[in-house]
């Protein structure tokens, strides 16, 4: 495992994350003996939690932390010995195999990094994204924690359909309030509480002011030098964004982090000296490798903008009923990312997976942030994030805009060379100098 390294930040802000997102980092003072506690998937609405005051955990993100600390391959073999595929998504064979493990040994597995996650009383899941997250908290009950589940069917209308037709809206919409009926009826079940409107008020409130910055932010990494890559988005922007949305302490973060992002653009200052190259980053991180972002800047090469975890321009919401402004706010930004020729994934609002029309959103990115190409990260066990990046390749190429794939994991390092893809990675920047050169004799 020495050629995996965890990522240098370069923004004091994201250094300083586990201090100014305690909430998050120290989620083990949550747990209370006997209390509810939900396990969550990346969709379920944070604010709705929130307003139940219900302590909750991401095995998606325990996923991350696990490959961060090296030890999500010892999961996921664990899961595979349980009769799961390798093919299946690395953050389910992790939480499986966890999972697994803990029941075997009648504890948490030492290893668990952050003491392990706690035993919930409910699953909360999500369709939202991917194929696999259907099955997986059914599988997880159904095999190892017996408990009851709640899970939300992705709405996710075709690129050919107009969502400003009346009748189309009219039908997802009243989709998403039978939905979002639904969640609060059964979290009022298992909570013994009632909702309190006043709490996911201000958790929507906090939610669209940290959704406002965000949105600054990445308009801000538009500036030559880049101020801020693609190592502290992912180490920095990616907890509170998917996981505390509507918390203040979130949304104050990002406040500091858009005031230092800010304030490098003022004075010129970039993530790497001598900035060279400027590139696309499209699928999930390595999370067990994200050292390799600032391998690639040693090289000279930065990327300012990234396809997965995008949340786009924010909308406005009428807070005056709460629950029908998370049905607002998912449509109106399902409508956005409609008109860019993505799939609509209203659930985490992502375009991370394109349609066949969806370059135009990549053809902006290019000119807005002076994209000299993209690096795609076909990940093997993530087939959402990794479908179409062949024609979306063979899209760009048409205008003359370079991209290399390279292919392993989001979790599992297994399938992880140091070696091959940093040879690709230098392959790949000398082709793009050799073409500049090119352009500049012609």
């Amino acid at each position: 495992m020495s050629e995996l390294r965890r990522a240098q930040k370069s923004l004091e802000t994201v250094r300083r994350a586990k201090e100014m997102l305690g909430t998050f980092y120290r989620r083990h003072e949550r747990r209370r003996e006997g209390a509810p506690l939900a396990w969550c998937m990346a969709g379920i609405s944070a604010e709705l939690l929130s307003a139940f005051d219900l302590p909750w955990e991401w095995p998606e993100n325990f996923g991350t932390l696990c490959a961060a600390k090296q030890v999500a391959t010892r999961f996921c073999e664990q899961a595979e010995a349980d009769g799961f595929s390798q093919d299946l998504c690395s953050y389910l064979r992790n939480n499986l195999g966890y999972v697994s493990r803990a029941l075997e040994l009648g504890a948490t597995p030492p290893e668990a990094p952050g003491g392990g996650m706690g035993t919930p009383t409910m699953l909360l899941g999500s369709g939202g994204l991917c194929d696999p997250r259907t099955k997986w908290f059914q599988a997880l009950s159904s095999t190892y924690l017996p408990i009851p589940v709640f899970h939300i069917d992705p709405m996710s209308p075709p690129h050919d359909v107009d969502p400003r037709d009346p009748r189309i809206a009219a039908h997802y919409t009243e989709l998403l309030r039978e939905t979002v009926r639904d969640q609060v009826a059964f979290l009022e079940e298992q909570t013994g509480r009632r909702l309190d409107l006043g709490r996911l008020r201000a958790a929507l409130a906090n939610a669209q002011e940290m959704i406002a910055l965000l949105w600054e932010i990445q308009e801000l990494r538009r500036a030559v030098p880049c101020p801020m890559g693609s190592e502290d988005f992912f180490t920095g922007a990616v907890v509170p964004l998917l996981f505390m949305l509507g918390e203040r302490e979130a949304t104050e973060y990002f406040r500091c982090l858009r005031d230092e992002v800010r304030d490098r653009v003022a004075c010129s200052t970039g993530v790497i000296p001598g900035e060279r190259y400027r590139f696309l980053w499209m699928g999930i991180p390595p999370w067990y490798n994200l050292g390799f972002f600032n391998a690639v800047g040693e090289l000279g090469a930065v990327f300012p903008i990234e396809t997965v975890y995008y949340v786009g321009a924010p909308v406005e919401i009428d807070l005056s009923d709460p629950l029908e402004a998370l049905v607002e706010r998912s449509w109106k930004r399902a409508t956005w990312i409609h008109d860019w020729g993505a799939e609509v994934i209203p659930e985490n609002c992502s375009p991370s997976g394109f349609s066949a029309p969806g370059t135009r959103l990549i053809r902006q990115w290019v000119k807005d942030y002076r994209l000299d190409g993209a690096v795609m990260h076909r990940t093997r066990s993530c087939r959402a994030v990794s479908w179409g990046q062949i024609h979306i390749k063979n899209q760009l190429a048409e205008e003359g805009v370079p991209s290399l794939v390279i292919e392993s994991d989001m979790a599992d390092p297994r399938s992880w060379s140091q070696s091959v893809i940093m040879g690709q990675i230098r392959g790949f920047l000398g082709a793009v100098e050799a073409s500049r050169r090119e352009a500049a004799r012609a």
